[in-house]
């Protein structure tokens, strides 16, 4: 929306923007530090915020507004502000957030950026204050106005990242990686690097579900992978080539809009593992076929939702019983995992391309150091970083089939529900009516049997073909990094 009050013009009419209503605090001689007579209560701020020129009341929308799905989540802001003069001081109200006192208690703050001149997000320079209202959580900050005529204002809850730059930035990967396409087993050094961008499906409003597939040319096969029922849509591109003795590491990100911190993390692990240079991204790709989703929910982005959907649904609460319909990118995200869990299992005669001396004749500081040596040939405990003993430990817990990782899906997990009429359509469900038949040379001939033998039997959690499953997210409770994992009962597999 476009609106003009008090002489400035407030927009969020771009990719992300979240902006309801604004409105100008009047202020006379004399006046407190006050919401306003159309504030709230009117009630003072306990504030140290200095006194402004300007001063505005926003609302912001909440998820689905104006709908029969609007719902009560609404913490998002971010919209820009333009014809402030230079130097004056704004003071922005948002009346009507979720309560994030514990976020905004632990230091949190608004950003702020100014187009043309000082184009970088940053955080607010005076701390915001809070308070409830009215039984509203009301969040209040000020920022002055740079030295540039004309210039436009942009404030935000967090860190945005909207579609388009997620877009943009796979755009310039597909033109980094554009060898890619003309790789076939046996055509580039093992060791090079295998990109594959491809659509899994679309949103309800018709954006893009992108999954990427990286890994490197170890096991490559001539077989490809299978298009399965309802989703790669687009017939025009190849589904990627299929991997001996790699497992699936799967990684997804932004099933809720508002967690921007989890598209910066996604993009971070993508930046790394694309690293052609780095020894520990490319002994990564030797061991993984890297599945990666980067916005499950682009329709709430592009809105400016902060948890929901364009139908008021939680994304993350779905995967027990995904409908293509009304859930296409859970149900694409949970049919890829289904996949590989059968047909990336791990085998005892599987190649172990750690072990393949392509990566370490040519750059001995690629060469990985595990106990994969004869006793002989294994370093003196006592010389090794810690980071190096730990690495040891893990590579010597996956050999010994105890690893981690190899608990990736367990009988509990909710993306492998054992239903009866579950198993009963496993198949179809993965390949679709209409596409067995299909599949053809693309598909492994003995992928109808297999699915089959594994409808009436579970597969142990150490031969799963996925071998980690993370979801991205951001929290406004918990501070830092932190995770929540698979259950343990035995600490020394934690």
């Amino acid at each position: 929306m476009d609106v003009r009050c008090g002489g400035l013009l407030f927009s969020s009419k771009f990719d992300s923007g979240n902006l309801a209503r604004v409105e100008k605090v009047e202020r006379s001689d004399g006046d407190g530090d006050t919401l306003g007579s159309n504030g709230g209560s009117g009630a003072g701020f306990s504030s140290s915020l200095p006194a402004p020129d300007y001063e505005f009341n926003i609302w912001t929308k909440p998820d689905c507004a104006d709908t029969e799905y609007e719902n009560g989540n609404r913490s998002w802001f971010y919209f820009s502000v333009r014809g402030g003069a230079p130097g004056k001081l704004i003071k922005i109200n948002i009346m009507n957030m979720n309560k994030q006192s514990k976020l905004y208690g632990q230091g949190m703050a608004p950003f702020v950026r100014t187009v043309p001149i000082r184009s970088r997000w940053e955080r607010i320079r005076d701390r915001p204050t809070f308070q409830m209202v009215e039984n509203q959580f009301v969040l209040s900050f000020v920022h002055r106005f740079l030295d540039c005529r004309g210039a436009t204002t942009y404030f935000a809850f967090c860190f945005p990242f909207s579609y388009e730059e997620s877009q943009e930035l796979l755009a310039g990967l597909d033109d980094r990686f554009a060898d890619s396409k003309l790789m076939t087993p046996g055509s580039s050094s093992p060791d090079s690097i295998y990109y594959q961008r491809e659509a899994l499906c679309h949103s309800l409003e018709g954006l893009r579900i992108d999954l990427l597939t990286i890994s490197s040319c170890h096991g490559m096969m001539e077989e490809r992978e299978p298009r399965l029922d309802k989703l790669f849509p687009d017939r025009s591109c190849p589904r990627p080539f299929r991997f001996s003795g790699k497992r699936v590491f799967f990684l997804s990100s932004r099933v809720h809009p508002g967690e921007t911190p989890s598209s910066f993390v996604f993009n971070g692990f993508l930046e790394f593992i694309l690293r052609r240079d780095d020894p520990r991204a490319a002994m990564l790709r030797r061991m993984y076929v890297f599945k990666l989703i980067p916005m499950l929910n682009p329709d709430g982005v592009v809105r400016g939702h902060y948890r929901t959907d364009t139908r008021g649904v939680n994304l993350n609460r779905q995967y027990l019983a995904p409908d293509f319909e009304l859930h296409p990118s859970v149900y694409g995200a949970k049919s890829v995992l289904l996949y590989h869990h059968i047909h990336n299992r791990a085998h005892p005669s599987d190649p172990d391309w750690r072990d393949s001396t392509t990566l370490s004749s040519s750059n001995p500081a690629l060469r990985p150091k595990t106990l994969n040596h004869s006793p002989s040939q294994r370093p003196i405990e006592e010389d090794l970083s810690d980071m190096e003993k730990t690495n040891n430990l893990l590579n010597s817990m996956a050999r010994e089939g105890s690893y981690v990782a190899s608990q990736g899906l367990t009988q509990e997990t909710t993306i492998l529900p054992e239903h009866e009429d579950f198993i009963r359509d496993k198949e179809v469900w993965t390949l679709g009516r209409d596409l067995k038949t299909e599949v053809g040379d693309n598909c492994d001939s003995q992928l109808d049997s297999d699915i089959n033998n594994e409808s009436m039997s579970s597969i142990p959690p150490q031969e799963s073909g996925i071998a980690f499953y993370v979801d991205l997210h951001g929290h406004a409770s918990k501070r830092g990094c932190f995770m929540y994992g698979n259950y343990f009962p035995d600490e020394k597999d934690q």
